[in-house]
This record gives structure tokens, C-alpha cells and sequence, in this order.
């Protein structure tokens, strides 16, 4: 299913979750249909499909390990990152060239991104478990949490210190454990507080518990003091950033190299050739045709040239319609694979088109969950702009003969998240301030009231796929002013 959300004031942000194949290979085909209010011009006239493609910027990469805490720090869990470090630890304090950087400094990323996904698992079941009140199994989990959090923390810093003792402060083993570490300490430090205000309404019949998250807290917040960690600062925007590069170099770990392909782009150089060979040949002919039966310069003579270079135009524009409309797969606007780091081999291959589609030529599943029931007039307002955009993937194994476990062992899912930029949509919008008079129904006064004036842009959503008889649909309400989004509702489908 295709989640969206709110990425910032001007862009939508959609994110889809596919199984990694163990053999078999299956496709996936995704449809935006972006409902435009023809007061915004975003249509055929005012942009070309070129340039709106452009606002749509996708990127792939490796979900991020399921593993819970109490899978982590299993000692007889030979797929644990921690149970691997600690292994390279002991023979990185045998041999320094014993184990290859990039496989300590993959397995500490994996630590830090298997902790965050963990941490926000447990937060919406500790939420779950307020709103049912069972309060019993929340503060067992509350309990759990801090026991294994601290135990992650002890084990980590642990393998931390004797490595400290063994090289350098600069070489990058060492760094990238105290980065981990700073990492680790600020999730721990952020659960523990989201966690306190989220149960913060028991605080008498779990005081004990809650205290000790609060506890731990700011426990953490003075050790990042002590080591001396960008993060440790009162400086609240430093602090702001140093998250944003530490999670941006542990989630590189699961980001996948992209690969445009340049077929598209020599495609239509071929066919744009074939088109303009194609024309020009009828122009010729007809020339040769008006030489051989007028007179040279004669009335006819002009007439049959200037029809022959008027529909040579005519030609080129049609043949590239034509072949567009026959050969929607070679005339995909983007061709692109997502490659594994380990392999070099497609985990993911993509072909992306956008076109505008007029509404009456939609699919009659998509016209009906755009219908507007509220409003019985809708047929006789102006038809309202739609872009559409299709995405094929087609999802492979990560090696030649399968999923190699061995070699693979947490790579479960490919993540593919689009985020959607809205600026075109807000130029021509009025200002989003607006004024209303209207009588107080208590006195014989006038009541200000100040509105907003806004415009909502439609968002249907599909997941398709033949073979597996998979068809998913979504709608949602996009809210926007001339500042940007102000929220995003997801409608029922009838």
C-alpha cells in the first residue's frame, strides 16, 4: 500500500514498501492521478510534461532491519550486528588489518538504523496500549525498553573503549563507534522523553517508571557532555544538525546506487529522426510530383509545395504522437535500476511516464472516486486538469541464482520513496488572508472573521499488479494556500 504524508510545506512525500524477491522476479505498477483546480493553469498549455516530471524525485533504497532489541542483543543471534562486532572486535584486537573497515562500520550503521526503526515500533504500541488503557502490559514494556536500551548502550560503549585502547583517535574504526554511539544515545535520549509524555497521564500509578525514563534522559544528555559530542552542546540548532548528518551517514548504509538509463532519451532521438525522414520524404515527393505535372512556378505548381511543407510539420507531430501511443514502454520518459552496493546487481528496475490525461478518458474506477458527491453540479463547472504519473518496477533477487541469506541476511525489503513538489501549483493562487463580515445572532453587531482562502488538489493513488490479482486504491484530499500545504485528508472510496 502507498502511504503519503506531509514532507515539508511544499512537498508530498509517498512511501512504498516491497518484498525483496528470494527467486522469482514480480512487477508493480503504480498510477498518480493528481487532480489540478483549472483556476491553478497547471495543464498541457502553461507547462510541458518534461518539466513536470521533473517534480517528481524518487530514491531506493533497503528498508531498515527488523530486529528488535531483545533480537539485538541475543548473543546466539548470528544475524545481530551487535553479535557481529563483537566478533570483529576480538579479532581486530588480534590483527588490526583483520577485518575489513567498511564490514564494521556497515554492521555499526545497521545498529543505529535497527534501533531507530525498534524505537518507533515500540512508541505507536506504547500509544496503542493508553488509548485501551492496558496498563499493565505498558509498563512491562515501558521496563523492557529501558533494560535493553541500557544494556545497548553498556555493550556498545564497551567494544567502544577497547578499541579506543588499541588504535588511533583518528582511525575511522574509532570514529565511526563514537559516532554510533552519539547516535545511539540521542534515540535513546528522544524515546525515552516521547515515551514519558506519551503515558505521562499514569503518572500515579506508574510514577516509579516514568521517573527513571526522565532519569535516563538526562543521563544521557550529560555523557555526550563528558565525551565532548557535537550533540552534548546547549546550542539547540547545533544540536538540530548533528542529528540530520548522523542519520543521514547511518541510513547510508541502506541507500541503493540509482542508474539512468539513456535509452529513453536515444529512443526518441531515433524516432524524432524516423519522424523528421519520414516528412521530409513526403515533401520531397510532392515536390517532385508539382515538377513533373506543372509548370515550374504555375499557380499549381505553388500550391502543390507550400501543402507539401505544411502537412511535412503535420507529419513529424503525428508520427511522434503515433509512436508514443504504440510504444508506451520504449517511450518511457525515465528508464532507471537501483542497484545493490554489495553486488552491482538490479534489486529494482523502473520505467516512469507522465502525460496529462483529460478526465473524461480516465478509468471509470478512478472518475468514480473522484466523483464529488456533494456537489451535484459538477458537470457544469470547467473540467479540472489531471497528471498522470506511472511508475513500472519490476523487483529482481539480489544474486544471480536467488536470495543469498549468507550474504544477505537483514535485507528483507526495498523501500521507494517519491516526494511530489508543489510550487507550480501555488503561483497563481490569491492570498491566503481573507476577511468575512457577518451579523452576531445575540446582538446588532457586525463579527469580524478572519478566513483563509484555500484550494484542494486531489490525489488518487493505485497499486497494481495482474498476476498477483492485486488492485489497491487511495484517495486524499490535498489542502493547500499560497503558502504551502496547510493538511492532508484521506477521503473514503465508495
Amino acid at each position: 500500500m502507498i502511504d503519503l504524508r506531509k514532507h515539508s510545506s511544499r512537498h508530498l512525500e509517498t512511501k512504498l514498501i516491497l518484498p525483496i524477491p528470494e527467486t522469482q522476479r514480480y512487477e508493480r505498477e503504480l498510477h498518480y492521478y493528481l487532480f489540478s483546480p483549472p483556476q491553478l493553469y497547471v495543464n498541457r498549455s502553461t507547462y510541458t510534461e518534461d518539466r513536470l516530471l521533473t517534480k517528481f524525485q524518487s530514491h531506493g533504497r533497503y528498508s531498515s532491519p527488523e530486529i528488535t532489541l531483545e533480537e539485538l542483543l541475543d548473543e546466539h543471534n548470528q544475524i545481530s550486528p551487535l553479535t557481529l562486532l563483537k566478533r570483529y572486535a576480538t579479532d581486530l584486537a588480534r590483527d588490526g588489518a583483520s577485518v575489513p573497515e567498511r564490514n564494521v562500520i556497515h554492521e555499526l550503521q545497521s545498529i543505529v538504523n535497527s534501533t531507530r526503526h525498534e524505537n518507533k515500533a515500540c512508541l505507536q504500541d506504547c500509544k496503542d496500549m493508553v488509548k485501551l488503557g492496558m496498563h499493565s502490559d505498558l509498563s512491562n514494556t515501558l521496563e523492557a525498553w529501558q533494560a535493553n536500551s541500557r544494556k545497548l548502550l553498556a555493550t556498545l560503549r564497551m567494544l567502544m573503549h577497547e578499541l579506543e585502547n588499541r588504535f588511533s583517535a583518528e582511525n575511522r574504526i574509532v570514529l565511526a563507534f563514537q559516532w554510533s554511539d552519539e547516535a545511539v544515545s540521542l534515540l535513546c535520549e528522544k524515546q525515552a522523553i516521547d515515551l514519558y509524555m506519551t503515558s505521562t497521564s499514569l503518572q500515579n500509578e506508574m510514577a516509579k517508571t516514568l521517573s527513571s525514563l526522565l532519569t535516563l534522559s538526562r543521563e544521557e544528555v550529560e555523557y555526550r557532555k563528558r565525551q565532548g559530542y557535537p550533540s552534548g552542546s546547549n546550542n539547540a540548532e547545533a544540536v538540530q544538525y548533528r542529528k540530520a548528518v548522523l542519520k543521514k551517514w547511518t541510513q547510508s548504509s541502506l541507500y541503493l546506487v540509482p542508474d539512468v538509463s539513456r535509452w529513453p532519451k536515444r529512443v526518441s532521438e531515433i524516432l524524432a529522426g524516423t519522424a523528421a525522414g519520414v516528412a521530409m520524404a513526403f515533401a520531397t515527393l510532392t515536390a517532385v510530383f508539382a515538377e513533373t505535372t506543372f509548370i515550374k512556378n504555375s499557380l499549381q505548381w505553388a500550391l502543390i509545395v507550400i501543402i507539401g511543407y505544411v502537412f511535412k510539420d503535420r507529419i513529424k507531430e503525428w508520427l511522434r504522437l503515433f509512436f508514443k501511443a504504440v510504444l508506451p514502454k520504449m517511450m518511457a520518459d525515465e528508464i532507471s535500476s537501483f542497484l545493490s552496493p554489495k553486488t552491482n546487481r538490479k534489486i529494482c528496475s523502473s520505467r516512469i511516464r507522465l502525460k496529462f490525461e483529460d478526465v473524461e478518458g480516465l478509468p471509470a474506477k478512478v472518475k468514480e472516486i473522484r466523483k464529488d458527491k456533494s456537489n451535484p453540479f459538477q458537470d457544469m463547472l470547467p473540467k479540472e486538469d489531471v497528471i498522470h504519473y506511472i511508475r513500472n518496477l519490476e523487483m529482481h533477487p539480489l544474486t544471480k541464482h536467488g536470495l543469498d541469506r549468507d550474504q544477505f541476511p537483514r535485507e528483507n525489503n526495498f523501500t521507494l520513496v517519491t516526494r511530489i513538489r508543489l510550487d507550480d501549483f501555488l503561483k497563481e493562487m490569491d492570498d491566503p488572508n481573507d476577511v468575512l463580515f457577518r451579523m452576531d445572532p445575540n446582538v446588532d453587531e457586525l463579527d469580524q472573521l478572519n478566513s483563509e482562502r484555500v484550494y484542494h488538489l486531489h490525489l488518487v493513488l493505485r497499486e497494481y499488479s495482474k498476476k498477483e490479482e492485486l488492485d489497491l486504491y487511495s484517495h486524499y484530499t490535498v489542502v493547500l494556500n499560497k503558502g504551502g500545504i496547510v493538511r492532508i485528508e484521506q477521503m473514503p472510496l465508495s
